[in-house]
């Protein structure tokens, strides 16, 4: 298991890592402890230190590129699409061909954020706590608002379509919307019923 294990997740993503960096309540020094504790439990040498130094280095290109692309907005107006093409083409060019130090003025955000000490209430939520101190970084907001956006697995919707694909087919293609809702969600509560939920 540790083998299989180890092929797919030996480098941990860097997307994740950017994700920890920007949860206030992990940033630099959580994520360092986290993934050398998670190295020591696989029992694997990894450079932890330059890993999470390159990540802050992708953070501080989405910065620069977010910066010179978009004028900062609060984080609940609409930027459209090209967020994720920004986003992808940074983890792109970090993975080929690596990132030089930089020094822009939207990285001072960066500075300020990592050493500022934020405090969290109990019922803490990360989308919130961007929108809320949007107005202070706004470059790293609306960072934060697409990479928090993107799901850590694709599990529920590839489910979703799985589910509807047996409801919907040749046999049964006049179906309603409402009535293939009806039918996706008799069979999810019956499975629920004979405790068999996400098992088949």
């Amino acid at each position: 298991m540790k083998v299989k294990w180890c092929a797919y997740f030996t480098e941990f993503p860097p997307i994740y890592a950017v994700a920890a960096i920007l949860d206030p309540c992990v940033k630099l020094e959580g994520l360092t402890d986290l993934l050398t504790f998670y190295y020591q439990q696989l029992d694997v040498h990894f450079d932890v230190p330059y890993y999470v130094n390159n990540c802050k280095r992708i953070l501080e290109r989405l910065c620069e590129v977010y910066g010179a692309v978009i004028q900062p907005q609060p984080v609940g107006s609409s930027m459209g699409a090209s967020g994720f093409g920004i986003l992808g083409s940074v983890l792109k060019k970090s993975r080929l061909d690596g990132l030089g130090s930089s020094s822009s003025s939207s990285n001072i955000g960066i500075g300020e954020y990592l050493t500022y000490q934020f405090e969290t209430e109990e019922n803490f939520h990360i989308i919130q706590w961007w929108k809320n101190h949007s107005s202070k970084f706004p470059v790293l907001a609306r960072i934060a608002k697409d990479i928090l956006a993107i799901p850590a697995s694709t599990i529920a919707s590839e489910s979703a379509f799985s589910a509807s694909r047996r409801v919907l087919d040749e046999k049964r293609s006049r179906l309603s919307s409402e009535s293939i809702e009806m039918c996706v969600c008799k069979k999810d509560w019956d499975q629920a019923e004979k405790r068999i939920q996400g098992l088949k």
